[in-house]
Order: structure tokens, then C-alpha cells, then sequence
């Protein structure tokens, strides 16, 4: 992140849906108004995009389907050649099995994103200072549903060129937290955990580090002096 809150957010899973909750949180993260970060805390509450609830609706649903319908019918309108075809069947028994955990976050993204787009908070939210985040080129980053949330939680990507992870920031704070923490014997998850975050906001937070990067790494160094001066420019980080 180039402006901002730092933030640490630990994801169960890097697909979009995730990845939309963790804008989210980035977001209330750097918000003042209330009314913003109550809108967006429920919508990540929201009972309709828990996981549970959704499995016993696509269970519901899987029930009522004629599955033998839904196959014949499929084989009849396909132009697959015979080679291609059981793999076709296949594809299309598992689009309609609630088991799938694919099918449920394909729902969870779209219905988050719509949430969002029906929340009212568009114009509010771009009152607030615009998020600027440096990003690689995973393609959850670029997802079509991430813009559209990105356009409503005004957020702005700047992308990286490919195979360049220097350029990132992140990259060396975790280089640094892995020197660090090779100090350490560690056999309780709670006290890396804490000794994690200590050393994290250790480093994001001294004005050498993102100086240093700044100097490296881009070239006209007084145009980003001033612009701190005049907008409060700061390099900062966030971490999924």
C-alpha cells in the first residue's frame, strides 16, 4: 500500500472472494466516517454470504434437480467431439454439486460485490482518501469482480511489472521478519505470532525503511518529497 493504515490480514484461502473481504477490512481500516465502516462491517457479517448457508441452499436445490435431465440434455446440445465428452460430463456434474467448495465461493464473490454496488456507500466512500496499492500481476488482483469492488471501496491498483518482486516493499519487510525470527526457538504459535507483529510494524513504521526504498527504487526522489509535504505522502504496507 502507498497510503495509509498498515495492516496485517491473514486470508483462509487467496481467491477472490477472500481477496474482495480483505479490501473490505482494508478499507474500514482507513475510514473516519462511521456510518462507512458500520455499512461495510455488516456486509462482512452479512448472513447471507456464509458459507453454511449457502451449502444447505445448493443442497436444497442440488435435491430438487433432475440431474439425469440436466446430463441428457447437456449431451444433446454439445458439439464435444466423444474424446472430449465424459470430461464435459464430468465438468458439468460438479457445476451442480453443492459439495463443491468452487461453486460456493462463486457465489460468495458475486454476492458480496453486489452487496457492495447496493450498499449507498459509493459516493461517501469516494469522499474518503483514495487507497493506492502496489500489486503483483496474480490474477485475483486483476479479477473483474475485484475492480468492481475497487471502484465502490475506492481503491486504486498499481500494478508491478512481471518477475520484478523487489519492487515490492513487502518483499523486503518479510525478508527482514525471517532474519529476525531465525534468532528465535519457537514451539508456541501465539509468541511468533506476537513477535511477528512486533517486528512488522517495527519495520513499516521507521521512515528509514520506506526512505531507503524510495531512494532505491524510484528515481525522481523530489517529486515524491514534495508530494508528501502537500498530500502527507507515505509508503505503506499491507499484507495478505
Amino acid at each position: 500500500m502507498i497510503n495509509g493504515n498498515s495492516l496485517i490480514l491473514c486470508q483462509p484461502n487467496t481467491r477472490t472472494f477472500e481477496f474482495i473481504k480483505a479490501l473490505i477490512k482494508l478499507r474500514i481500516a482507513n475510514c473516519v466516517d462511521l456510518k462507512i465502516i458500520n455499512g461495510l462491517t455488516n456486509i462482512l457479517i452479512d448472513k447471507d454470504l456464509d458459507e453454511n448457508s449457502i451449502f444447505v441452499e445448493l443442497n436444497e436445490l442440488f435435491k430438487v434437480i433432475d440431474i439425469k435431465g440436466e446430463i441428457i440434455s447437456f449431451i444433446e446440445t454439445t458439439n464435444a467431439s466423444k474424446v472430449k465428452l465424459l470430461s464435459k460430463i464430468k465438468n458439468k456434474a460438479d457445476s451442480l454439486n453443492p459439495h463443491k467448495s468452487e461453486n460456493i465461493e462463486e457465489i460468495q464473490k458475486n454476492l458480496i460485490v453486489e452487496k457492495l454496488k447496493s450498499s449507498g456507500l459509493k459516493d461517501k466512500l469516494h469522499d474518503e482518501r483514495r487507497i493506492v496499492l502496489i500489486a503483483d500481476n496474480y490474477a485475483v488482483h486483476r479479477a473483474t469482480l475485484v475492480k468492481e469492488a475497487c471502484e465502490v471501496l475506492n481503491i486504486k491498483f498499481v500494478f508491478l511489472p512481471t518477475n520484478s518482486p523487489q519492487l515490492n516493499p513487502i518483499e523486503q519487510v518479510w525478508k527482514s521478519i525471517k532474519k529476525y525470527l531465525s534468532q528465535f526457538y519457537l514451539d508456541d504459535l501465539e509468541e511468533m505470532k506476537r513477535l511477528f507483529t512486533n517486528e512488522f510494524y517495527r519495520i513499516v513504521d521507521n521512515n528509514t525503511f520506506y526512505n531507503n526504498w524510495l531512494i532505491k527504487f524510484i528515481d525522481d526522489i523530489d517529486y515524491y518529497d514534495i508530494n508528501y509535504q502537500i498530500s502527507g505522502f507515505r509508503p505503506c504496507i499491507m499484507a495478505f
